[in-house]
């Protein structure tokens, strides 16, 4: 049996216009009529629209084999009435033919409905100036990279993130040394105490975030940290709207190994940090314990870039809250070869100068 699921487009009530989430005054805008509504003007705007709403069933593709039925499913826009594929994880899209935004609402039910949403402050015209101010901080980038690129996919996504909050009983041993040295007319002293070092607390871990896609780069999607979470909102479909979206694919039972690994060894830094005033410190054993956690599902605003250069494409992310960009650009070559020329160059000189050479 196919599954049955309702898209959602979030219309105007005046014109009946396709409404949008405007990320600079966190209203949703219509573009026809001009009008713009509150978080809780939507709420109301919903509830009155699948009262009256007559559901459109997704439909499991056919004739493309059993396995490819579950990947790719087609919805008809309520707008256009046109035939649009997704894969099973897109939760949030637009229509192709009309542009509308849709949500896909039953793909955002039960256990994939998301506890709280981070919504976008940064909108599309944000993400080109952060790709322009990253080049300009590129000092090996081919010079002629931003006359010629071109940016194949620049898209707002909402990111299914796991957050984690975590108890934690961690204990770290060390050894440490603390050099001191004198002299007399005849002698130079060297005094050298040992110690072991013993450190044991309880940290708190909240709203660790671990992006629940396989889709998305996990050392790409963790650079983008820090995000704002004091501006964090319960979840609403609404919010969605005007961007895409993706619900997980890894829950966070397939996420935790990963989590605790970077809580041990956040734990294990702040640990070490505590251990000051000496000469030397050695590390020896760390215990980290979790003593309680959870995880609740939230969608996350990021922007991500694809540009095309030379014929490779360059994958880019931007926090799409505090515009925090990443990714790999390409690198000249020409510029890199010129650059170690000139620090061979410096340090040649400075060898010379030392051995005497240069008078």
């Amino acid at each position: 049996m196919p599954e049955t699921q309702t898209t959602l487009t979030y219309d105007c009530p005046r014109c009946g216009a396709a409404l949008s989430f405007n990320s600079d005054s966190q209203k949703w805008d219509c573009a026809f009529c001009g009008g713009s509504f509150t978080a809780e003007e939507m709420e109301e705007i919903l509830r009155q629209q699948q009262a009256a709403q007559v559901d459109d069933p997704l439909e499991q593709c056919e004739g493309a084999g059993e396995d490819h039925a579950k990947e790719v499913t087609v919805y008809t826009c309520p707008s256009c009435g046109a035939q649009i594929l997704t894969d099973q994880n897109t939760t949030a899209t637009f229509c192709v033919f009309c542009h509308n935004p849709a949500v896909i609402a039953g793909r955002l039910e039960g256990a994939f409905r998301p506890a709280y949403v981070l919504p976008f402050v940064l909108k599309k015209e944000h993400a080109l100036q952060a790709l322009e101010k990253l080049c300009k901080k590129k000092p090996l980038l081919p010079r002629d990279f931003t006359s010629t690129h071109h940016i194949e996919k620049l898209s707002g996504l909402y990111a299914p993130f796991w957050l984690f909050d975590c108890q934690v009983d961690a204990s770290l041993s060390a050894r440490a040394e603390r050099i001191t040295s004198w002299s007399d007319s005849s002698y130079r002293y060297t005094k050298t105490d040992v110690y072991q070092i013993e450190r044991a607390g309880e940290i708190s871990f909240g709203h660790l975030p671990a992006d629940g896609s396989k889709g998305l780069d996990d050392s790409m999607m963790q650079a983008l940290e820090p995000f704002n979470f004091g501006q964090i909102k319960p979840f609403s479909m609404a919010y969605l709207s005007g961007y895409l979206a993706e619900r997980y694919d890894e829950s966070a039972r397939d996420l935790a190994a990963r989590v605790h690994q970077r809580i041990e060894s956040t734990s294990r830094m702040l640990l070490r940090d505590t251990v000051a005033g000496y000469t030397n410190v050695s590390p020896g054993s760390c215990s980290v314990s979790v003593r309680s956690e959870r995880a609740d599902y939230a969608m996350l605003p990021v922007w991500i870039l694809n540009t095309k250069y030379k014929g490779e494409t360059y994958h880019l992310a931007m926090n799409g809250q505090t515009g925090k960009m990443v990714g790999r650009l390409p690198m000249s070559k020409g510029r890199l070869a010129a650059w170690f020329g000139g620090v061979s160059g410096v340090l040649f000189a400075v060898s010379m100068l030392i051995g005497g050479l240069i008078k």
